[in-house]
């Protein structure tokens, strides 16, 4: 099974590899526009919305080491850990997922999600990467791709793939970023041979119309990334993870490894959000706490993975079908993933993974742990 849905994973080039290696090179220069004044004429803001609504941006004056500023705000928000307010939110959550269609059913979507989805979300990962946008840009992203196929009778031929990943790219970083770029800094991420741009501002701003029209103006739904981060907080609040920094970070690094990971999988949309981020959480506890590779087997130890579950469905008061429909399937085949994605490593390098690649090169730590 996991041998088969490696094998559909194979690398497609889209036409903006060569800009993206140049946007790695220059990107700590890269100068962001903010939308105010100006700016507004040239990014057409689509949600009725007004410069003013929008902060202004800066440019970081001070990096600080990779992970560090969101171990210390999931610290800080331990700290103010409010337990009814948590599982009314996880509830609501829940409640708002079911509202949701993301899963493909007609002939022609589930094609889609077959053929083009990987190429599209693994090309969406490098963009994320080289322009440094934040994870919760890329699922969100990733889940307008989903909720557009699901939606509409009219797919995207191959030559608009692209002005559709840009489109939900676009319309997700509106909502997730502080940094805004404007309609025609995006549409000159796709270019052809001659690095002329494929697509036209105004190609961008009707992409963009269509798709929020698709998905009824609904940008912020709940996608994996956001349970995951509300699970952590109760996990961690009851000492069922690692407290330490150090630990913490781990721990985290392969639970959003693995988060991503599983976009590149239509068939995790089986599962849904939430069932996909306990999963990972889960695979994420066991994994951080295994001392070397030779540890990593596809066997797992039941008691951890019960009293996680367990304790989060106790939280949330509400049954473990409701919390994760069909959690064992989705953790074995995210453990299996997990084991040839890792297991293929050489020591020090991050072996050639096709469209998998531009993940496991945002995760070094996951690989370094196991040379240790």
């Amino acid at each position: 099974m996991v041998a088969a849905l490696l094998a559909k994973l194979t690398p497609i080039t889209f036409c903006s590899d060569r800009c993206l290696k140049e946007l790695f090179n220059v990107r700590q220069s890269q100068q962001f526009h903010a939308i105010s004044g100006s700016h507004c004429k040239d990014n057409t803001l689509i949600c009725e919305e007004d410069g003013s609504c929008l902060e202004p941006c800066h440019e970081p004056v001070h990096r600080d080491p990779p992970g560090t500023a969101l171990v210390a705000a999931t610290t800080r928000s331990i700290d103010f850990f409010d337990a009814a307010d948590a599982r009314d939110v996880i509830r609501n959550e829940l409640t708002r997922l079911q509202e949701v269609r993301f899963e493909p059913t007609l002939p022609e979507a589930r094609r889609f999600s077959e053929d083009d989805r990987p190429r599209i979300v693994s090309w969406l990962v490098q963009v994320v990467t080289a322009l440094e946008l934040t994870k919760e840009t890329l699922h969100s992203a990733v889940s307008l791709v989903d909720r557009y196929i699901t939606a509409t009778e009219a797919h995207p031929p191959e030559a608009v793939l692209q002005l559709l990943a840009l489109g939900c790219l676009s319309t997700a970083a509106k909502h997730e970023e502080v940094a805004q770029r404007s309609s025609d800094e995006w549409v000159r991420l796709a270019v052809d041979a001659d690095s002329r741009s494929i697509y036209e501002r105004l190609d961008l701003n009707r992409m963009e119309w269509l798709l929020l029209e698709t998905v009824e103006w609904r940008i912020r739904v709940p996608n994996t990334l956001t349970f995951m981060r509300q699970y952590q907080a109760v996990l961690m609040n009851r000492g069922l993870i690692p407290g330490d920094p150090e630990s913490a970070q781990l721990f985290k690094e392969h639970a959003e490894f693995m988060a991503e990971v599983s976009l590149l999988y239509n068939e995790f949309l089986n599962f849904g959000y939430s069932t996909v981020a306990v999963a990972a959480l889960t695979l994420a506890a066991w994994y951080s706490q295994s001392a070397s590779g030779a540890e990593l087997s596809t066997r797992m130890p039941a008691v951890p993975v019960i009293k996680i579950v367990s304790d989060l469905a106790a939280f949330v008061d509400v049954d473990v079908s409701c919390l994760a429909p069909g959690l064992d399937r989705c953790m074995e085949l995210m453990n299996h993933l997990h084991s040839h994605v890792v297991g293929r490593h050489t020591w020090g390098c991050i072996p050639d993974l096709g469209l998998l690649e531009p993940v496991a090169t945002r995760y070094p730590q996951v690989f370094k742990r196991i040379d240790e």
